[in-house]
Order: structure tokens, then C-alpha cells, then sequence
């Protein structure tokens, strides 16, 4: 089966801006079309810098966008796999919801966002297709009822992966601390996982790189999440599925991955 590439998923042909355009353009375009930041290109559509709204919201409206760009953020290939991708947001302290994603001669082609990745782990592939951890994991954490976690959680054996499950609901002080002690006592009690420190250490990697998304989408999260856990292929993989923030109720519910070598 053919490896899924980033320029499958990208957003092409996406909204940027030239050196020389002010801070209120760049304001107005993210507010207008919903972008929580926007890349400067050069001359030859190269990448060199990221405003975000942040940025925008408290510069001087008549700067140019070249003054106040910060050149920290990461370049995506259009020609990585979606995993390699994933790999970049788990494994980096990424501030940007969305990367620029950049063609052989480097230059910008589109944008790869969390939310781009996730839908593609998320959706339901054919039973011919080969399921991997972070693909079963979404799908556990995503489950809505008991049948159809009961359903994921037989299909991942059957992967011969091994799978735990549990939720937690905490504040947004306790929740780094609540979501790592919660998954690695699930693993254990599941047998996902050894208890030596090794293993606890891999589970606990895989949450700090969920809690690091999770500030970057909305700091101070606390809230309420169904955890799945799958160890396979010589890592462990942890999902967080819930809504957040003060606004329970009405808030939508977001999904983060964590991947970490075991």
C-alpha cells in the first residue's frame, strides 16, 4: 500500500504575505479568513518568517510584516509521509497551529495544520487496509459508547497491538500531572505496558507532547477526555479525545497524538 504523502493533505496554493505588507493587512487577513498565522515569503515564495495573531493584535498596525516576522518555526515536505509530519509536531515545541509546507527547492506550496493530520489518523479507513497504532488509538479515543470502544479495543488485539483505555476530568493546574499518572496506570493495569521505568517514562513522553498541543491550541485547558492507549511497532502511541475549557457544554471536541519510542 502507498505511503500518504503531506501534499495530499496540505492546504495548496494558501495565503501568505510579501515582506514590504503591513501589520493591519496581515491582521485583516487572518481575522477575515480564519488563519491563526501567516507566512512571509520571499521574493522566489521561500518561507522566511511567521506572524501570528498574537503578533498582529499587539504590534504597531503600520510596521511591515518583515519587522515583526520570527524566523522560529519548522519547514514540512510535501513529500514526507503524514507520520513524518506527525513526528514534527509531536517531537518539536511547535507554536504554530499550522507549518508551511515547502516543495524540493524550498519553495511554499501549502500548509499542513494539527487538524489536517488528525482527520486523516481519524478517518475510518477499509478493512484491507493496514490499521497502524496511531491510527487504532484515535479511533479508541474517539469511541462514544462502551460497544464501540469494546469493538476497538477487540479489532487493536487483533492487530496484535495492545490497547488501554480510561478518561480523565480534571482542572487546568492538575491536568499535565492527571493526564500522564492516569495513562500510565491504565497501561499498566492493561498490560500495555511493563511497570519498570522504561516503559512508564515512554507513556509519559507521549503525554507532554499532548499537553504541549494542547497549550498551543488553547493554553490553560482543563476539561474532560477519554484516553486511548496502543503499544505496537516499537512505540507507544496515546490519544486524548474531549472538550475543554470553561465553555464545556457547548465547546467542540478535540483530539491530540503523542508518540514516543518504547
Amino acid at each position: 500500500m502507498p505511503v500518504a504523502r503531506i501534499k495530499e493533505i496540505m492546504v495548496p496554493n494558501p495565503l501568505f504575505l510579501k515582506p514590504e505588507q503591513s501589520v493591519f493587512t496581515a491582521r485583516e487577513l487572518m481575522i477575515v479568513n480564519g488563519y491563526e498565522c501567516l507566512y512571509v515569503v520571499d521574493k522566489d515564495g521561500k518561507p522566511t518568517g511567521v506572524v501570528t495573531t498574537l503578533t498582529a493584535a499587539v504590534e504597531d498596525s503600520k510596521k511591515k510584516v518583515s519587522k515583526v516576522a520570527t524566523t522560529d518555526f519548522q519547514l514540512i515536505s510535501q513529500d514526507w509521509s503524514i507520520q513524518e509530519a506527525a513526528g514534527v509536531f509531536a517531537k518539536n515545541a511547535v507554536k504554530h497551529l499550522a507549518l508551511p509546507v515547502v516543495d524540493a527547492a524550498g519553495v511554499m506550496v501549502g500548509i499542513v495544520r494539527v487538524k489536517d493530520l488528525v482527520a486523516d489518523l481519524s478517518t475510518p479507513v477499509a478493512p484491507s487496509t493496514a490499521y497502524t497504532p496511531e491510527t487504532l488509538v484515535v479511533q479508541l479515543a474517539m469511541s462514544k459508547d462502551m460497544d464501540s470502544e469494546r469493538n476497538w479495543m477487540a479489532k487493536i488485539k487483533e492487530m496484535g497491538y495492545l490497547p488501554a483505555v480510561t478518561q480523565v476530568g480534571t482542572s487546568a493546574e492538575k491536568l499535565p500531572l492527571k493526564l500522564r499518572e492516569s495513562s500510565i496506570v491504565a497501561a499498566i493495569a492493561h498490560g500495555v505496558i511493563k511497570e519498570d521505568s522504561k516503559d512508564k517514562i515512554a507513556v509519559s513522553y507521549a503525554v507532554r507532547d499532548i499537553v504541549a498541543q494542547m497549550d498551543v491550541v488553547s493554553p490553560g485547558l482543563g476539561g474532560g477526555y477519554k484516553v486511548g492507549i496502543v503499544r505496537g511497532e516499537g512505540r507507544v502511541s496515546v490519544a486524548v479525545c474531549g472538550r475543554s475549557g470553561h465553555a464545556l457544554a457547548s465547546s467542540n471536541e478535540q483530539i491530540f497524538l503523542g508518540v514516543s519510542v518504547i
